[in-house]
């Protein structure tokens, strides 16, 4: 194979973005009890607490996964050590702004902080494969990846929109306003996600199909 460690790595990855999948899909469930108006009983609180603190552990390994699948791919394509030094970034802001969860400010602050640096591991890890593409001579992916740019820079509008509006009039208000913005730029990201993961699986296949030949 003629990028053996970008191929373990992007496998990698695609592993640690499913894992992170099946994290969010669980948050989604556990939240349902958290609703307004959904009546839960102490057992049924008691195992949604458990099972959020199973979720955290699930993204911690997906986190973990993530970064030695980057790392790996990146003895192959210097682009993803941006993506690595941006995972690393997105961790701590992550773990400031939750720290700083009752100070408005501070909490917008490194939430930003963390959806910019997320932009930068995506964004560098659709360009480490956007270069292997066009050294294994398949435009095709190349031109995909930047069909995924489009819609990832659409959807930056619409979360600035939302960042804005929430540091003009707070986070409580900002986000009752903000919530038609806040729509589209979540429809976006999701559809983001999706081509993003696919593209990954579309790089990784086209890794081993081109087995030293090139």
């Amino acid at each position: 194979m003629k990028y053996p460690n970008a191929s373990k790595g992007l496998q990698t990855i695609v592993i640690a973005e499913f894992i992170a999948l099946a994290a969010s899909l669980i948050s989604v469930i556990v939240s349902v009890f958290a609703l307004p108006g959904v009546d839960a009983s102490e057992s049924e609180l008691f195992t949604s607490g458990v099972v959020v603190i199973v979720t955290i552990v699930i993204y911690v390994a997906a986190y973990v996964l993530e970064i030695f699948g980057i790392t790996a791919a990146s003895k192959d394509e210097p682009a993803f050590k941006v993506s690595l030094f941006a995972i690393i970034a997105q961790i701590i802001f992550f773990v400031l702004s939750a720290f700083f969860y009752e100070n408005e400010t501070a909490y917008l602050i490194f939430s930003i902080a963390g959806d910019v640096a997320y932009f930068f591991m995506v964004h560098y890890i659709i360009h480490g494969i956007m270069h292997l593409s066009e050294r294994l001579c398949r435009p095709d992916l190349s031109k995909n990846g930047k069909k995924i740019f489009t819609v990832i820079y659409i959807g930056i509008i619409f979360e600035v929109i939302v960042r804005i509006i929430e540091i003009i009039f707070g986070q409580k208000q900002g986000e009752e306003i903000a919530l038609p913005f806040d729509v589209v730029a979540n429809i976006l990201k999701t559809i983001e996600y999706f081509m993003f993961l696919i593209y990954i699986i579309k790089g990784n296949k086209a890794l081993k199909e081109n087995q030293g030949d090139i």
